[in-house]
């Protein structure tokens, strides 16, 4: 495999940096029960330090994603409601920052690229502290700009390159409270537009039988989802050390909704426990429960829609995707990280995702449980 060229230039930093390198590197295996998705993520991040209070920061990134996924029919022994997969995406990121008294500032470029999918990202932010630095307000603005190839081999003829644009903005808030406890609180908000469909899934219908047969059959229509929407975000986070313990615990909350009425609420809490002087023993715990999103069906049958053969991004908005549906997610897990010496250390970890469907009428058989490993390794010099 050839190394994009973001890692490539992530080693150089190291190399001409000053002062105060940074690497680390991680690999991760996301892998689906019954042979659904298997997701391999190779990452690579490297920061140093520049002159005048500057620092630049670079991310690479190596997914190779193959298996099958749902698109569309419901689930049969008879009949294919599984489409295979196989897919390579590259991506990088590069940050640059800067802190200057009470201000700090950053900016940052990404990019991702895959066969049918190009995105291209832009970020900054600012913060500023008050109260001695116990106090940081902060705000930012991105803005994503993607290319959407509709033209899928297997699904028909789309409708070429469409284009994808999402505006957000940020604010936060960062508060230490005393010695031992912090609490951060973001909101955000976003608008993306365009064509907003999955080129992958499909809606089917119920139709008539051909002549000389007797069994009718589903015939599959692209989904139409809106081709805008607004979405807000709060999270909301707190840690607390317990020095008598050597531990610490961190939470958070987050929810999610947008204007088609789709919801989720994510709850996590994380433990961190010091083993002697090297390891460090960190369970979790993740809940997501997630409401559907109005215009989520499993068949356009008695639903009155008559379908268009492209997705409009107008009129009645239709989609069977799974993950617009009502389900509830939850994730435990183990990480453990060997502290070699204070500035190198190694991570493993093992987390267990388990999804269910809960609207009552959505096969379980299109929810996927998981197993994630993760491995990496941290060096600072």
């Amino acid at each position: 495999m050839k190394a994009p060229l973001i890692i490539i230039l992530i080693f150089v930093l190291i190399q001409k940096g000053i002062a105060d390198n940074a690497l680390s590197l991680k690999y991760q295996d996301w892998n689906e029960d019954n042979d659904r998705i298997r997701v391999r993520s190779w990452y690579a991040e490297a920061g140093t330090s520049l002159s005048q209070n500057w620092e630049i920061g670079v991310v690479g990134m190596v997914d190779t994603i193959t298996g099958s996924t749902p698109w569309g029919r419901p689930p049969s022994d008879q009949e294919q409601w599984l489409s295979s997969l196989e897919e390579e995406r590259r991506a990088g990121i590069i940050n640059l920052s800067t802190s200057q008294e009470d201000y700090a500032f950053s900016f940052e470029l990404g990019l991702s690229d895959e066969s049918d999918y190009l995105s291209r990202s832009y970020a900054a932010t600012l913060s500023r502290g008050f109260a001695e630095d116990t106090l940081t307000l902060s705000g930012g603005l991105s803005y994503l700009d993607d290319e959407v190839d509709t033209n899928l081999k297997g699904y028909g003829p789309g409708m070429g390159i469409q284009a994808r644009q999402t505006p957000e903005v940020f604010v936060g808030v960062h508060r230490i409270l005393d010695a031992q406890s912090t609490v951060a609180l973001n909101l955000t908000y976003s608008r993306p537009k365009g064509y907003l469909s999955d080129p992958y899934k499909q809606v089917v219908r119920s139709e008539p039988p051909f002549p000389g047969s007797t069994e009718s059959f589903y015939y599959p229509y692209p989904e139409n989802r809106p081709n805008q929407r607004e979405t807000w975000v709060a999270y909301l986070e707190g840690a607390r050390l317990f020095k008598e313990l050597d531990a610490s615990i961190e939470g958070s909350y987050r929810y999610f909704t947008d204007d088609s009425n789709l919801a989720g609420h994510t709850i996590e809490l994380q433990w961190l426990q010091r083993l002697g002087e090297r390891l460090v023993l960190r369970p979790l715990l993740r809940h997501y429960v997630q409401k559907q999103a109005d215009f989520y069906m499993l068949t356009l049958d008695d639903s009155g829609i008559e379908p268009s053969d492209q997705p409009t991004g107008q009129g009645s908005y239709y989609s069977s995707d799974y993950r617009l549906s009502e389900f509830q997610a939850t994730t435990y897990g183990l990480k453990l990280t060997y502290f070699h010496r204070p500035d190198l250390s190694f991570d493993f970890a093992y987390d267990r995702y388990n999804v269910r469907g809960t609207d009552g009428f959505t096969d379980q058989r299109v929810y996927p449980d998981a197993g994630i490993f993760t491995v990496g390794f941290q060096w600072g010099f």
